[in-house]
């Protein structure tokens, strides 16, 4: 029993150290024009040459999209291929023929996080019909913070600009924000699931300070009057084909504006979005069930 305990101890770490993690900020830029870039994060795994993640176009935007990614990688040939499948979120209006997803093949030294990714894409509907190609210019995120400090030890040590301003305006601060995904006022985020029912976590990530928020699905108020604390508020909920959960701020307590952290638990997977509001401003979280 205990050989067999400490190979499978030894299988996991092999399968741990094999997988190797990347994850890449840029741009991709709509037929080669600069002037129509967008911002995009790209963030993977690849263990034995498989590829897995997500992508997410127009970082912080309005737009914020993510999606899943798989692909392949060849070591001996450099050759590094993915796809975006599937939409996990989006911020943006939803239709089946709108999303256009990015097809990548190119040569990629994947040797550090710190290597550049750059090439042309094709850009493919659902059905795989042509929609725009463009161009992508990534940079692996290790050397992307490292720039990045160097540029806020300049600006810490600059005397003629307000300690205030330099902390509003520290890159890597401003960087590591983009990764939360905010809801403001009056915008929608389209979740697809694959579940018939869902779990909802609802926590004040930072301070308390009395935010209180009302919570409805499709109209129903589930959720009044709720102090959003520390502590993890947990709603199981039955879906129907579409789910609209519109988050109201009742006040803005101590610290304006309203936060709360919510997490949504779709099996294995999980959304994590920070509603971002004023008082009586709201958001919405529009969860469809994809057909099974």
């Amino acid at each position: 029993m205990r050989t067999k305990f400490v190979l499978t101890l030894l299988l996991t770490s092999f399968m741990l150290f094999a997988q190797n993690k990347y994850e890449y900020y840029g741009a991709v830029m709509l037929n080669g024009n600069v002037k129509e870039a967008i911002p995009y994060r790209l963030v993977f795994t690849e263990t034995k040459g498989v590829v897995n993640g997500y992508s997410v176009t127009d970082l912080g935007g309005a737009h914020e999209t993510k999606n899943n990614i798989k692909g392949t990688y060849n070591d001996a040939t450099k050759e590094f291929i993915f796809k975006e499948e599937g939409v996990l979120y989006t911020k943006s209006p939803v239709s089946d023929d709108m999303f256009c997803f990015i097809n990548f093949t190119g040569k990629v030294k994947l040797v550090n996080k710190k290597s550049n990714l750059e090439g042309k894409f094709k850009g493919l509907f659902k059905n795989r019909q042509k929609c725009i190609d463009g161009t992508m210019v990534l940079i692996g995120s290790v050397g992307l913070y490292e720039e990045l400090e160097k540029a806020n030890k300049k600006l810490q040590k600059t005397k003629d600009v307000k300690a205030s301003v330099k902390a509003r305006a520290n890159p890597i601060a401003l960087l590591d924000s983009l990764k939360v995904n905010k809801l403001i006022k009056e915008q929608t985020l389209t979740i697809f699931v694959e579940s018939k029912k869902v779990d909802l976590e609802i926590w004040d990530n930072g301070k308390e300070d009395g935010d209180v928020i009302n919570v409805y699905q499709n109209d129903e108020l589930i959720l009044r009057n709720y102090t959003v604390s520390t502590k993890k508020k947990l709603i199981s909920v039955n879906l129907v084909k579409k789910n609209v959960f519109k988050i109201v701020a009742v006040n803005e307590g101590t610290i304006a504006p309203n936060t709360a952290m919510i997490r949504l638990v779709d099996g294995d997977r999980t959304f994590e979005v920070l509603s971002d509001l004023k008082k009586d401003e709201s958001a919405s979280i529009t969860i469809l069930k994809r057909d099974q």
